[in-house]
């Protein structure tokens, strides 16, 4: 894998990290098009029940490659896509990958930054970290699948505010908004992270997968179509090895031990 993508995976836990600290692991063409291969790879990787993507360095993500598009000014349209192909490609993974992911957000999220890290299904920051949406400042609308998910966490009001004014919002803010789940200082964020991820690595996957799913999709259900939908995931979990062993370990009053099948 790129230098520009760093992975690893320990005790079920793969850590995709972008790995770019002088722009900040800015998304240009070399580095979204590793992200999307890390992430595919891992997607196919049985070992792995869940996913942390963090940055190196200062930042998460500063964007796309401002400097290429600089370069490119003439005539965007080539680099821009080849930085869309990458980019839709590897949130795309992000978002069906069959484990739980964790956005662990050490720094500056700006941009496609925060396409990437609005994908995963948790998010954790340090408290002096910073969210902008920052597209509108060199003139172009978001991208990154982030008009979805952006007025679904935050709602339509907030997500407008963010887009049009490019206002900067820090992490306490961003808890407040449902921007994230927790803000932590600097020296407990990488314990957090890890608690959190190992926490759900030993956990029942297919029930987190399916939970996922179901939360998706009530977005646009009405509650009796939601409530089939529910039915029929929770009908198939019936059939998992987690829920033999989850039922049993709650009437024999032990700790489960799930094995992700």
């Amino acid at each position: 894998m790129s230098d520009l993508i760093v992975t690893s995976l320990a005790d079920s836990i793969a850590t995709v990290r972008l790995n770019d600290p002088d722009s900040l692991n800015a998304l240009s063409v070399p580095m979204a098009n590793a992200l999307k291969d890390a992430l595919t790879a891992l997607s196919e990787n049985e070992d792995v029940r869940v996913l942390v993507i963090t940055g190196t360095g200062r930042g998460f993500c500063a964007g796309g490659d401002v400097q290429s598009f600089y370069d490119h000014r003439d005539d965007p349209e080539e680099v821009m896509q080849q930085v869309l192909d990458g980019l839709h490609g590897a949130v795309e993974v992000l978002l069906d990958v069959p484990f739980p992911t964790i956005a662990a957000i050490n720094g500056v999220v700006a941009g496609a930054g925060m396409g990437v890290a609005l994908a995963t299904d948790l998010a954790i920051a340090t408290d002096d970290a910073m969210f902008t949406m920052a597209y509108t400042g060199i003139g172009v609308s978001p991208d990154g699948s982030s008009t979805f998910s952006l007025p679904r966490l935050v709602g339509t009001r907030v997500a407008m505010d963010m887009i049009l004014t490019n206002r900067r919002i820090m992490a306490p803010e961003a808890v407040k908004l449902g921007l994230i789940n927790q803000a932590v200082p600097t020296d407990d964020f990488n314990m957090t992270v890890t608690g959190i991820a190992t926490r759900l690595a030993s956990g029942p996957t297919q029930a987190y997968v399916r939970a996922r799913h179901l939360v998706r999709a009530s977005l646009l259900n009405d509650p009796v179509s939601q409530m089939d939908l529910e039915a029929e995931s929770i009908i198939a979990a019936g059939s998992t090895k987690d829920f033999y062993e989850g039922v049993s370990a709650f009437i024999e009053k032990r700790r489960p031990d799930f094995t992700g099948t």
